[in-house]
């Protein structure tokens, strides 16, 4: 995998570059699998980053917010602003810390993991490793919709609560890309699972008290501080956290084990009035519970399940050059196209779940994770090769062939993006045969 290191400052491409080289050769060769490279490539400007992006549609990308001849936030705010280009994972580096308060405000963009320069050399490695190992998720827009009913998997954390925000952005962001989830609920369910992991470590596998915790905090230190020492105790260093993901359609579901004694959960979950979630104490737990529609605890309290709910036949975000076309609103059994006739357009998948019949069976379900329907008889000008059915209520958005060559014209990278969409189909229908 191509990984773009967008930073002007060509000393720190090579940091960059001895870090991933030095990081992922062993693990290369351990794993024998060339999927696992990361390969980095140095673009060195504000434009050629746009250009890179745009044609090369990275699924990882390291951006240097505090070059301003990169122009990070711009550059975001460009990606961000057409969701075709919003897909890739973003590593963001920043040296100054209202940069980094800044960055942690991007709801829009899939920020994974954001680190300060003078810790490139210590974070990275580890940063990279975390993701390598669940890179699948890296896929936006994946083929779990045509290739598995349930994404599953799991991490094992250590006890370095600086790491906490990647694993839990991973998950949240592969959710919004899935069409999941809005943006509003990927930053809930990211809230959530890190306050959940913060805890497993801090509190369970670390055990230390509200009381310790908050003599801490007054202090002045930090909280890792008290965990590094804490760890030096017999049989602590060797705890880890177990985060289980089982991503399926509906609904998803995250496990969330320490190794600790456990602890007494259900106070925290009874706050005696609305202002206890802003207290210090068990704070964590009561966002928690209000950003997930499920949460439940083991007898012991060391075990919690959070369960999401996703959205019914999400909402897809308008590439911008088509935001002007024309809406198709259906109702169930509504045909969209029918078998045989002629084609002059193809349909952007906004929400809704729609079915496809080829003689009169059913073939296959379409949903806004597969983005298009009627684009092979669209770009050969032939007749529907299926008929389109709405199982659920929906909106399409109805493009003629002017308008997408139009498109394609005013945002090349479109073309790109309709051919990596067109052979990601041929590799599911190859795999599924």
């Amino acid at each position: 995998m191509l990984v773009p290191i967008i930073a002007a400052d060509k000393q720190l491409y090579a940091q960059i570059s001895r870090l991933f080289t030095c990081d992922q050769d062993a693990a290369a060769v351990e794993a024998r699998e060339t999927a696992a490279r990361f390969d980095p490539v140095w673009v060195g400007s504000h434009q050629g980053a746009i250009e890179y992006i745009s044609y090369q549609m990275p699924p990882l990308m390291v951006i240097d917010f505090s070059d301003p001849a990169i122009a990070g936030f711009d550059l975001i705010e460009r990606v961000a602003s057409d969701p075709w280009l919003n897909n890739g994972g973003i590593l963001a580096l920043y040296e100054a810390s209202a940069d980094g308060e800044r960055i942690a405000e991007l709801k829009q963009s899939n920020l994974l993991f954001s680190l300060q320069r003078q810790e490139v050399a210590r974070q990275l490695p580890t940063v990279l490793r975390v993701i390598r190992e669940n890179r699948q998720i890296l896929i936006q827009r994946a083929m779990q919709s045509d290739l598995l009913s349930t994404l599953t998997g799991f991490f094992t954390l250590g006890m370095d609560l600086l790491l906490v925000p990647c694993y839990a952005n991973l998950v949240a962001n592969y959710l919004f890309n899935m069409s999941f989830v809005d943006v509003q609920e990927k930053s809930r369910i990211a809230l959530a699972l890190t306050e959940m992991l913060t805890n497993a470590i801090e509190h369970g596998n670390c055990e230390i008290t509200a009381q310790e915790k908050t003599q801490v905090l007054e202090s002045g230190a930090r909280i890792q501080d008290l965990i590094t020492e804490r760890i030096k105790r017999p049989g602590i260093a060797t705890r880890t956290v177990f985060f289980g993901y089982e991503i399926g359609a509906d609904r998803s579901t995250f496990v969330i084990r320490d190794q600790g004694r456990g602890f007494d959960w259900r106070s925290h979950l009874r706050p005696a009035d609305e202002g206890d979630v802003f207290s210090l104490h068990g704070r964590g737990i009561l966002l928690a519970a209000r950003c997930v529609a499920e949460m439940d605890y083991n007898e012991a309290g060391n075990e919690v399940t959070l369960g999401v709910r996703h959205r019914q036949n999400a909402s897809n975000a308008m590439p911008s050059a088509f935001r002007n076309s024309e809406t198709v609103t259906v109702a169930p059994d509504d045909v969209v196209c029918r078998q045989g006739e002629e084609s002059s357009s193809v349909f952007y998948v906004a929400e809704g779940e729609f079915r496809v019949l080829i003689d009169g069976r059913v073939v296959a379900t379409i949903n806004p994770s597969d983005i298009l329907v009627g684009e092979m008889s669209f770009l050969l000008d032939q007749r529907r090769s299926a008929t389109v059915i709405a199982n659920t209520p929906g909106r399409l958005i109805r493009i003629s062939k002017e308008e997408f060559i139009d498109g394609i014209k005013a945002q090349p990278y479109y073309a790109i993006f309709l051919a990596k969409l067109l052979a990601q189909r041929l590799w599911r229908r190859d795999n599924r045969t």
